[in-house]
């Protein structure tokens, strides 16, 4: 701390790690971890791949063109900066924030949005940028930031890894604030206002005192919004809507259909006519809220819940935490709009316990895909509900709390699963005795993810065997499997249709386990080979050589080869991303 006469001007490490979506780590380790974030740098300004750094479990394009990626709900309300990952951190003191500043060891420019919480479910946008191509080398990203009304120790970051080359790692975070109030932001600016919300024209007749107080309040906060549109909805204006007019209804509806839901709310606001038709229940049946978690709240459940007869996929990741929902809110609403629900993502949301998988289980009996990665609240008791549900065509459980027991019974009833992802579900005792239930119940497996899953033996990896149609399997980090035998062979005869095979750090992987795939999986586009020690510089050219299709080869930490080669293939190869990770402690690429 520095105090500066009667001003307390505040420098903090951050104190404690809240939640993320995301990490590289183990929950039961600390290498790569999200809780390295935590105090002051440890490895800047060293440039390079640390385990004791924080990192997220994906980067750039690949896992977009894997064949695990799900479509899309309400593609249009993304926006053009699209987040992957999340970290909220929290700090000892509360400030009004003055800087935020990343300490970046590891392929820097990710971070595109970072916000103030105020630990209520209420945040506000500090800073917003598009991802960063940025050169190699160790920086501290400290960009400028809007000035707001209250005092923060939360401070969330999000990141979009698209342009990402590798996995970015990060060291620390440092906030600088004061506990003086920052100077008030003019709310009457008009001119500003009008800038920021990008309107066109506004009628000589528009009261733009309440107009742009509207509008600024709809961009910003969507949901507290909501009660005020019902109000007046009840006495709508008799405005004309111009050549809408002329337009047939269902003509108005496909245009309204291409509209993002902060535009639909606008649209509902208009006058009479296009309130109706922007309350239409078939513009509700897909619902992406979330890009637009900062400001979704139980209201929103509710001025949904009439327009939402027919909804079918629901968005609801990253929404409703810190008391913005109640588990209340959540089953109230799916009990009033779950019948028709076949895709339901709910990623990070803290509020899913037992009852909402309950009452998921009775209301959403067609459902084809869920989500529930880093749903920490539901127990052996509440996954037992899933058993009920045989429509399964994708399950996420990515850190999850799922055990052997309703985990096998959900596969039993789930004979069209196609996509599952365990990876980090580190309470299942015998994942050989899951890949076995995948192998006799589950025959049309697209996709399954493994990581971090320590009980996996190369028993479970011969089961997945009998999955013909397989297509992409991550084995990253399961030591059960480093001495595979001959179940390496079994996978490359028995899933020939291979497209992506990632297994990092299978120490005892030799050369041997390598050729079945060569020369049995043609189709072979992903290959992460980082940290197998044994591999030759042979293997690794006959992989480049020989599959047509490759695209992405991760050579990282294989000691036999050596970084001449590797530049020498991708001058050979240039159509290939050939990674090779290093660790530098010169402060230099």
């Amino acid at each position: 701390e520095n105090y500066d006469s009667d001003d307390v001007v505040v420098e903090q490490f951050v104190l404690d790690v809240l939640d993320f979506s995301s990490q590289y780590g183990s929950d039961i380790s600390i290498s790569y971890t999200a809780y390295n974030i935590s105090g002051k740098p440890s490895k800047f300004p060293d440039y390079g791949d640390f385990p004791q750094t924080f990192v997220m479990r994906t980067y750039g394009k690949w896992w977009n063109e894997a064949p695990s990626c799900p479509l899309s709900i309400m593609p249009q309300n993304n926006g053009p900066i699209q987040s992957q990952d999340y970290i909220d951190i929290c700090f000892e003191q509360e400030v009004y924030p003055e800087a935020v500043c990343i300490y970046e060891t590891y392929n820097p420019g990710s971070v595109v949005r970072i916000w103030a919480g105020n630990n209520e479910g209420h945040w506000k946008l500090l800073w917003e940028g598009e991802p960063q191509v940025v050169e190699h080398g160790p920086r501290i990203f400290c960009p400028k930031l809007k000035k707001i009304d209250f005092m923060t120790c939360l401070i969330r970051l999000e990141f979009d890894h698209s342009q990402l080359d590798y996995y970015t790692e990060l060291d620390a975070v440092k906030l600088s604030g004061s506990r003086t109030p920052n100077l008030p932001v003019d709310l009457n600016n008009i001119s500003s206002q009008v800038k920021d919300l990008k309107l066109n024209t506004i009628t000589n007749d528009m009261d733009m005192s309440s107009a742009l107080t509207s509008l600024s309040l709809l961009a910003q906060q969507y949901s507290a919004l909501l009660e005020d549109i019902n109000q007046e909805i009840e006495s709508p204006s008799s405005q004309s809507s111009g050549p809408f007019d002329d337009l047939p209804d269902e003509t108005v509806l496909r245009i309204f259909s291409y509209l993002d839901l902060i535009s639909l709310c606008r649209c509902v606001r208009v006058n009479k006519h296009f309130n109706r038709l922007a309350s239409d229940t078939m513009l509700y049946t897909a619902i992406n809220l979330k890009p637009l978690w900062y400001c979704i709240k139980s209201k929103t459940l509710q001025y949904l819940t009439p327009r939402c007869k027919y909804l079918q996929k629901l968005n609801l990741s990253w929404c409703g935490n810190y008391g913005a929902i109640s588990s209340n809110n959540f089953i109230a609403f799916i009990k009033n709009c779950g019948k028709q629900i076949t895709h339901l993502q709910l990623d990070c949301c803290k509020y899913i316990d037992n009852d909402c998988i309950k009452q998921i289980s009775e209301s959403c009996r067609n459902l084809k895909e869920l989500s529930l990665r880093n749903c920490f609240m539901i127990t052996k008791e509440g996954f037992e509900n899933l058993v009920n549900i045989t429509t399964f065509q994708r399950i996420d459980l990515y850190r999850t709390a799922i055990e052997s027991e309703p985990l096998i019974k959900i596969l039993k009833n789930s004979p069209k699963l196609k996509h599952i992802n365990l990876g980090s579900c580190v309470r299942v005792a015998s994942m050989d005795e899951v890949a076995q239930a995948l192998g006799t119940y589950n025959r049309e497996l697209i996709s399954v993810d493994f990581w971090k899953t320590y009980s996996l033996t190369p028993v479970g990896v011969k089961a997945l065997s009998n999955c013909s149609k397989l297509e992409e399997v991550d084995f990253g980090w399961c030591l059960g499997v480093s001495i595979p035998g001959d179940s390496m062979v079994a996978l490359a005869n028995g899933c020939r249709g291979l497209r992506k095979l990632f297994m990092a750090a299978l120490r005892g992987i030799t050369d041997r386990d390598m050729y079945p795939f060569i020369n049995n999986c043609p189709r072979l586009q992903q290959v992460d080979l980082l940290g197998i020690r044994s591999i030759t510089p042979n293997i690794c050219l006959r992989f480049l050589t020989t599959l047509k299709e490759l695209r992405l080869f991760d050579i990282s930490f294989c000691d036999q080869i050596q970084d001449e080669e590797v530049q020498e293939w991708r001058q050979q190869f240039p159509h290939v991303s050939i990674k090779r990770s290093f660790q530098s402690f010169s402060g230099a690429y």
